[in-house]
């Protein structure tokens, strides 16, 4: 994508090895890569700026073959090397499939990756503890807490849910480096329909221990692409806050793609 250019002959750490990845087309699975060959650098994001500003800002896949080895340790290089910030190689890069379908890693993951089958997850998760993607103990949960839940739910739905036919908002206006703590469960769950939902935005339960905490916004969300479709949404009074991304608590065998949350601003409140 054009965003990466600016990475390009700089120096970065591997995070990981991207075993496997979550898709949301049609609907959510996780599926590995078919050559297997894709890493996470350190939390390099997608800045959306050629996509006309999505802000859902994604990590970037990078494959193998776009990386090389570096000898000995480097806190960067010298900015001699400019040649691909030329423009001109910018608009090389596709970004739309249509006048309304935009294109870029997210959208077209489904056509990058294959399924897994719940052998494969395990398997996979062997192979993540293997390369210290996760611990033991990690790997425990993300074999057990998944399980777990789905035993629960046969006996009670444990979804956040309100009673609301129509749900309120909130305008806060809140801007990127302030700081915001997020209210309680309780508080949260008077702001949301019988799906669970403000205005639309899932509250999900992992984002439920995030509540009495205190986090900085990292930026507003006015708008975003959608993964399953490749469309442009418009999204009201919501921000992205600083270190919040799912952890795939309740997926089976885990994801590391680490995508941030989104926040209503109801949910939250301003700490002077």
């Amino acid at each position: 994508m054009p965003e990466m250019i600016e990475y390009c002959e700089k120096i970065f750490r591997i995070a990981s090895k991207v075993e496997k990845t979550c898709v949301d087309n049609p609907t959510m699975y996780m599926a590995e890569f078919r050559n297997n060959d894709v890493y996470f650098l350190e939390d390099l994001r997608c800045s959306g700026l050629f996509h006309d500003g999505c802000q859902r800002a994604c990590r970037i896949f990078w494959k193998e073959s776009w990386l090389e080895p570096v000898s000995g340790i480097k806190s960067e290089i010298t900015e001699d090397s400019s040649i691909h910030s030329d423009e001109m190689d910018k608009q090389k890069l596709r970004t739309r499939q249509t006048d309304e379908i935009y294109f870029c890693q997210s959208t077209w993951l489904r056509n990058a990756t294959k399924p897994l089958s719940a052998k494969e997850k395990i398997f996979k998760l062997f192979t993540d503890v293997k390369i210290g993607t996760y611990n033991i103990i990690e790997a425990l949960k993300l074999l057990l807490f998944p399980l777990l839940r789905k035993l629960v739910r046969k006996i009670r739905d444990q979804h956040p849910r309100g009673n609301l036919t129509k749900t309120p908002e909130e305008v806060l206006n809140l801007q990127p480096g302030e700081v915001v703590e997020v209210r309680s469960f309780d508080e949260i769950i008077t702001t949301l329909d019988k799906r669970g939902k403000n205005k639309g935005l899932l509250f999900d339960p992992e984002m439920k221990i995030f509540c009495g905490k205190r986090f900085k916004v990292r930026n507003r969300l006015e708008k975003m692409i959608l993964e399953r479709n490749g469309k442009m949404i418009e999204v009201k009074n919501s921000v992205i806050l600083e270190g919040v991304t799912c952890e795939c608590y309740f997926a089976f065998g885990g994801c590391p793609r680490k995508e941030f949350q989104y926040w209503r601003e109801i949910w939250l409140k301003r700490v002077n």
